[in-house]
């Protein structure tokens, strides 16, 4: 059986688009567990991708190897059905804070040109429950497109960043908090706490895949894309240290000095990613929950969100200083189980 690498390709995009969400493109994420720690933050990112290339592998090569159709069929697999029907509601909790932290997102975008929180959080709960009346293909179509866009545009401002000079530039210190800790148990709880959009939305795509060589490529172009952006993105913060608690979204503190519709396009630009990220985050949790109910899935979800918007107005980022640090950690021992999996795994 022939190697399709569109495919691989598509799948790839879907673990960058998966994990390029509200927190990652707008770079809170970047600076709180990897920025803050200053220059040692990009080996944490060396070692974060990489535990994001063996999660992706494990969770592609199980959802092929069962045909799976959402995260439960995997996580019984991994953990055993007894285990697995604790660990799905937790599952979906995750996922639905997860949601949470993208409509937020949005919020805080539009609030940065001024505009009404709410309204960015309804304009992403539509687009999100839209979405949700096309099937898998139509998801990763929206990734294969969106995504090489995104990331072009990300590196660009992080380039242009990095090639203008500036006044902290290899003389940033960690974060007070942070001086005394290394930056590899930060690395683990980022990678631990993505996992779970990971899984809710490759568990899927079982169906999809032909040959397992398909899993390693997609998985290991989508972790060295976002070791890239993620690379670039932690050096361009750690020149602009000095503005980032003035700004909700620290990518704006490396376009402050860009033209109005520069400033307008990338936002944009972060408008699609956390976008890409919802849609990941409500399919894996649509998929779960809709053979529960006599309704059509986008009716599911639509309710979700009517339940989300109001709880956004807690603020962006005191939900991701918040909730991201906590289910990291709290992922940390199904992240280790997946790992330990093919060790594990009877042969």
């Amino acid at each position: 059986m022939r190697i399709n690498l569109g495919q691989s390709f598509r799948i790839s995009m879907t673990i960058v688009g998966t994990t390029i969400g509200a927190g990652f493109a707008s770079g809170r994420e970047i600076w709180e567990f990897f920025g803050s720690y200053g220059e040692e933050g990009r080996y944490g990112i060396f070692l974060s991708m990489a535990l994001y290339f063996a999660a992706s592998v494990i969770i592609l090569h199980i959802g092929w190897k069962k045909r799976t159709h959402h995260y439960s069929e995997v996580l019984q697999e991994v953990i055993g059905p007894k285990l697995a029907r604790y660990f799905d509601g937790f599952v979906i909790l995750s996922l639905l804070t997860g949601v949470l932290v993208m409509v937020a997102g949005s919020g805080a975008t539009l609030e940065q040109w001024n505009g009404s929180f709410t309204l960015g959080t309804l304009l992403m709960a539509v687009a999100v429950v839209l979405v949700l009346f096309f099937d898998l293909r139509g998801i990763m179509s929206l990734n294969t497109l969106l995504m090489p866009v995104l990331t072009v545009i990300l590196i660009l401002v992080c380039f242009q960043a990095l090639g203008s000079g500036g006044e902290t530039a290899g003389l940033v210190e960690p974060e007070p908090e942070n001086s005394l800790f290394p930056v590899w148990p930060s690395a683990i709880t980022y990678a631990a706490f993505n996992m779970i959009s990971l899984l809710a939305v490759l568990s899927t795509m079982g169906s999809q895949i032909r040959h397992p060589a398909e899993i390693w490529i997609a998985s290991l172009l989508g972790a060295s894309c976002l070791a890239v952006i993620a690379g670039l993105y932690n050096a361009s913060l750690l020149k602009v240290s000095h503005l980032i608690s003035q700004y909700n979204i620290p990518l704006f503190a490396l376009i402050r000095d860009y033209s109005t519709t520069w400033n307008l396009i990338i936002s944009l630009v972060l408008w699609f990613a956390i976008y890409t990220t919802a849609v990941s985050n409500m399919h894996g949790l649509v998929f779960r929950v809709a053979h529960r109910f006599p309704y059509p899935r986008w009716a599911v979800g639509l309710v979700i969100m009517a339940a989300l918007v109001p709880l956004s107005q807690w603020g962006f980022v005191p939900l991701v200083q918040f909730l991201y640090p906590l289910y990291g950690v709290l992922n940390l021992f199904l992240f280790t189980l997946f790992l330990l999996y093919p060790f594990s795994e009877e042969r």
